[in-house]
């Protein structure tokens, strides 16, 4: 069975913080190529006086540029971007391309992420790439940040889509708020509008980011991780949204037959 990519759209949510640039995540998608890319500028390097939006959204050009010379390996996407990324700075990166009929073929590095929904449930998730809590793995410009993580170094999965499957794409934004179920649940409310379910999903997000009492994904692995880590204080006070920059690429895949 061939596949298609029916319906897609993005939508970016900076840090409330970071509004007047845009903030620093960054994506691209390519329906006709049925590829995709979110990725994440490491905030860490505002403190080096490196705007981090730079690397990100430079790195998502490349990545489109790669797909558009041909490119239909998402890990060779990520090589050719990261060689040819030659700014200070740093991101996580996940990309995903459509390929063969129905297989995606996704590779993440960091704690950028992908999932797939089918009929509100999901059926694939990639899972997070960190040294230690809250540090996920990056790629820079090896030039000037050696310890950068390699595209090698990135999860590499292929999964046999069906029609009516959901691709979501975001950053760690959407990750460290929302529950993968919620997403999925969301796909089914919004089936066949990319645009209008990718705009939902980040609503979503940004509303339990800014909830100082919202029981999110971050703070319940906070949580876990602080029982190891007296310094911390009482874990039980770990609690609230984590307000981030919010990526989201959502694709709706069909068969090929359906569309004209």
């Amino acid at each position: 069975m061939t596949l298609r990519v029916a319906s897609a759209g993005a939508i970016l949510v900076p840090h409330p913080d970071k509004a007047d640039k845009g903030g620093e995540d960054a994506c691209f998608v390519l329906k006709q190529s049925g590829a995709f890319g979110v990725f994440d500028g490491v905030g860490g390097w505002a403190e080096e006086g490196v705007d981090p939006a730079e690397y990100s959204e430079k790195f998502a050009e490349k990545s489109a540029q790669s797909v558009l010379r041909g490119t239909r390996d998402p890990v060779a996407v990520m090589k050719d971007a990261h060689d040819e990324t030659q700014v200070i700075g740093s991101c996580t990166a996940c990309i995903a391309m459509l390929k063969d009929g129905n297989i995606l073929d996704v590779a993440n590095l960091g704690d950028a992420g992908a999932l797939v929904a089918r009929e509100g449930e999901v059926v694939y998730q990639t899972s997070p790439q960190q040294h230690e809590f809250n540090l996920p793995y990056q790629l820079g410009w090896a030039k000037v940040y050696p310890e950068g993580d390699r595209p090698e170094a990135s999860e590499r999965s292929e999964i046999s889509l069906s029609p009516g499957d959901v691709l979501v794409l975001g950053s760690d934004g959407l990750w460290d708020n929302v529950p993968h179920a919620e997403v999925a649940a969301l796909c089914a409310e919004h089936n066949g509008d990319a645009e209008e379910c990718a705009e939902a999903i980040a609503t979503l997000a940004f509303g339990y980011s800014c909830d100082p009492e919202y029981d999110s994904p971050f703070t319940q692995q906070a949580r876990a991780v602080a029982e190891t880590r007296p310094e911390w204080g009482d874990r039980r006070s770990i609690i609230g949204g984590k307000m981030d920059d919010i990526a989201v690429v959502v694709a709706f895949i069909d068969s090929e037959r359906t569309l004209s």
